[in-house]
């Protein structure tokens, strides 16, 4: 079968969907499958290989698509039409290719499927208010196209919650499936230039504001008077201003020596990080669907201290995978410092913390992905 993956988020962007949509490509070629990626990322049109999988990358401004839609819609119409693939699978609903996909593939006759990986900021708190503003959202005729994808995935109950207010009929729920190499991480915090005797709290993400950096700095601040060898690992690629406002805030509150930006790193690094990390740090102020650096972390066997936890928070609370503060800066304070002091209860929830993420493997979430294809593929052909 030949599947056609279709995103606004893909490699070198770093990203959760970005890691998922890139995950997916490689299981499915290793399952047999022959791969193709279109996306819009790249910055010029060409056509590479990534690990044998074929990515045409298109010229095209992400969210111009949605003030020309129909340019974006007919760039990919020429594509899908010379490379005829048997379904389509295109990710986040609210990104350009997401709200064109199966409008094009419906023309073409080609089945095709929507991985929905988000919420808004905020929906947590404000359901009613989303819901609302969802209506004014569906009378844009192009989100209207996400009606016509033949099958829709969500990547946990809150973002099927959502996506639901836009797609009428049934929901299927996978979370984002994570890569063996975190299960078999080892690393010293040497292998990542610091001594053994430094307390390592890992932070990895873009550096977006509605990520909590500032939060996690302020509660990193209280933690530094306790344990002056804390050092916070701040991994993941920042824009200014945003990342120069950070860097005032550490100098401000004088962390310089305790406060390290990382910024992008090779993969193969990023998994040492989590490895040789004492504590993992997700203070998001929300908007999150799932939280796959949550589920990295894990993997690793690094516990996490985080303020909601997206979909896995209540999985954390329940099975003792780490603590949930809420958003209380002394909390979240003592939580890392609860941590950072005590090296059995670290790792006696990194423990559990590795066996729950098992359940996240990709062998395992691809037969699901899987048979979701199948169902939609005979629906189409019969």
């Amino acid at each position: 079968m030949h599947l056609c993956l279709i995103s606004d988020f893909f490699p070198p962007e770093i990203g959760g969907v970005q890691t998922h949509v890139y995950g997916l490509a490689r299981t499915a070629a290793r399952r047999g499958y022959r791969v193709t990626v279109v996306t819009t990322v790249g910055g010029r049109t060409r056509v590479e290989y990534m690990e044998g999988i074929k990515v045409i990358r298109i010229i095209y401004p992400k969210y111009s698509g949605f003030f020309d839609p129909w340019s974006l819609k007919k760039r990919l119409r020429r594509v899908l039409t010379r490379i005829r693939p048997d379904i389509v699978h295109a990710h986040h609903a609210f990104s350009p290719l997401g709200m064109t996909s199966a409008s094009v593939a419906k023309e073409l006759g080609i089945p095709a499927i929507l991985t929905s990986h988000s919420i808004p900021i905020g929906y947590e708190a404000f359901r009613s208010l989303w819901n609302v503003a969802s209506r004014i959202i569906m009378l844009y005729p192009v989100a209207a196209n996400i009606k016509k994808y033949d099958a829709i995935i969500a990547v946990s109950r809150p973002a099927a919650e959502y996506i639901s207010l836009f797609y009428p009929k049934k929901i299927h729920i996978v979370p984002p499936p994570i890569d063996d190499e975190f299960f078999e991480a080892s690393a010293s915090k040497e292998d990542i230039g610091f001594s053994e005797d430094d307390k390592i709290v890992l932070f990895v993400g873009r550096l977006d504001p509605k990520k909590g950096l500032e939060f996690a700095l302020y509660a990193f601040r209280l933690v530094v008077m306790s344990e002056p060898r804390a050092r916070l690992c701040i991994v993941g690629p920042g824009r200014a201003p945003y990342l120069w406002h950070l860097r005032k805030l550490v100098d401000a509150w004088g962390l310089e020596e305790n406060v390290f930006f990382v910024g992008k790193i090779p993969r193969s690094l990023l998994v040492k990080y989590y490895a040789a990390s004492d504590v993992f740090v997700f203070p998001s102020y929300g908007g999150e669907s799932f939280g796959i650096v949550v589920l990295e972390s894990m993997a690793s066997g690094t516990p996490v201290v985080t303020t909601l936890g997206g979909a896995l928070g209540s999985f954390i609370s329940k099975y003792g995978l780490g603590l949930v503060t809420g958003f209380s800066t002394v909390r979240y304070a003592r939580a890392i410092l609860t941590l950072l002091r005590s090296k059995e209860l670290r790792e006696r929830m990194g423990r559990r913390a590795r066996r729950f993420a098992r359940l996240f493997s990709w062998d395992r979430l691809f037969r699901r992905i899987e048979g979701i294809y199948r169902a939609v593929y005979r629906d189409r052909e019969g």
